[in-house]
Order: structure tokens, then C-alpha cells, then sequence
């Protein structure tokens, strides 16, 4: 299928500001608020279909999963690869994070780094994701939809200042292990996380499970 632009597509910048209540791919703890009257730039050229997940920071999809939600736990792990390398280098700039997220989701990640690199600041090391499961799956219809859920651990992923190499104090009540919500659609043949969510709750409280809808 061909798409004259990525789902989703205007990202409108605003007045952004990250939850100190976390360290977590889509609010890193003490970056700077920013805000733009422009939207972020994105490839709108359709790429190849991602390859089997290679990613450490998440386990590999077991045989048990079916090939639909295979492929959802494989572009999930590339995303969150991908997420982190653009964190280190404050810049999505040499990263494939456009290949395995909607105008939504990198949009995210796009003002992230920019906070990042704003405050002269990077992202060292990476998330570590566990019990990672596709918790709703719905294939018919125009648009299939994907949920997953999974445990984030953030406890070897800082922020540090570039220049003086200094990691920045966990904000107060960081959960160093917390739930991780995560929405993916389908276009065409390729699957993209459209929201990554980090829930307030540590791994292992009782939480409801969202729905793809």
C-alpha cells in the first residue's frame, strides 16, 4: 500500500514539558521544555519491512507467539533500540527510529532529544524490557491494531550532562521498574508503535491492561 505521508501525520509541537516522576522512553527525567511553531520533519518515503528483532533490550519473541504477534514484538524491540540510541546521541540524526514509528510516537521521541540536546545533556545506556507480551491483537479491518505490555526497567538508563560526563539525580520516587503500555498499527506491511505510555505503577501491582481499539 502506498502512503503520500506517515499515519498520523501532523505532529504539532507544544509547550512540552517531561514528567520528573520518571525515567522512561517518552519522558526522560530533568530535560529542558521546549516548544516549536514548526512541525518535526519525517521520512515519508515507505521502507522495507524491519528485520527479525536483534535488540537486547528485549527478549525475543518464543515460539508460543503467532506470526502476527512475532512481528509486533520485533518492531517493538527495534523501536525501543533504536529509541535509545537516539537518546545517547540527543539527536534521531544516523538512527532507523523512523522506520518503526508513526508521525505520533516520533514526534515523541523527536522533542525528547531535542530537550536533550537543548540541556547539553544525553541519555547513557538503555532500558531493559521484561515480560513482554502482545496483550490485544485485532488484524481485520482497514487498519490492524496491536497492543503490548511489558516491564520496563530504567535502573541503568541516565541522563548525564555531555560535557562534564556527570550522571543527574534520580528525581524523588523514581520507579525503577515500572509498567509500559505500548500501541501499534499496521500500514501496508509494516507494523509502527503509535504511543508508548509509561504507567505510574511498578511492575508487578495490579494494573488493568489496555485494548487495542
Amino acid at each position: 500500500m502506498t502512503r503520500a505521508s506517515r499515519p498520523h501525520g501532523r505532529t504539532t509541537v507544544r509547550n512540552w514539558k517531561p514528567t520528573a516522576a520518571l525515567l522512561t522512553a517518552g519522558a526522560l527525567l530533568t530535560l529542558s521544555a521546549c516548544s516549536s511553531d514548526k512541525d518535526p520533519v519525517y521520512n515519508t518515503k515507505p521502507s522495507a519491512a524491519p528485520p527479525a528483532a536483534t535488540s537486547a533490550s528485549a527478549s525475543p519473541p518464543s515460539s508460543s507467539v503467532s506470526p502476527d504477534q512475532a512481528a509486533v514484538l520485533a518492531v517493538y524491540a527495534h523501536y525501543r533500540k533504536e529509541q535509545a540510541k537516539a537518546y545517547a546521541k540527543a539527536s534521531a540524526s544516523g538512527t532507523d527510529i523512523e522506520k518503526y514509528a508513526t508521525a505520533e510516537a516520533l514526534g515523541k521521541v523527536t522533542r525528547d532529544v531535542l530537550s536533550l540536546h537543548t540541556a547539553g545533556n544525553a541519555a547513557s545506556g538503555a532500558p531493559v524490557s521484561h515480560d513482554t507480551e502482545v496483550t490485544a491483537l485485532k488484524t481485520d479491518g482497514p487498519i490492524p491494531k496491536a497492543t503490548i505490555k511489558d516491564c520496563l526497567d530504567v535502573t541503568g538508563w541516565k541522563v548525564v550532562n555531555k560535557k562534564s560526563g556527570k550522571a543527574l539525580p534520580a528525581p524523588k520516587g523514581q520507579l525503577k521498574r515500572h509498567v509500559n503500555d505500548v500501541t501499534l498499527e499496521k500500514w501496508g506491511n509494516r507494523w509502527l508503535v503509535r504511543t508508548d505510555t509509561a504507567k505510574s505503577i511498578a511492575c508487578g501491582d495490579s494494573g488493568a491492561s489496555p485494548s487495542a481499539s
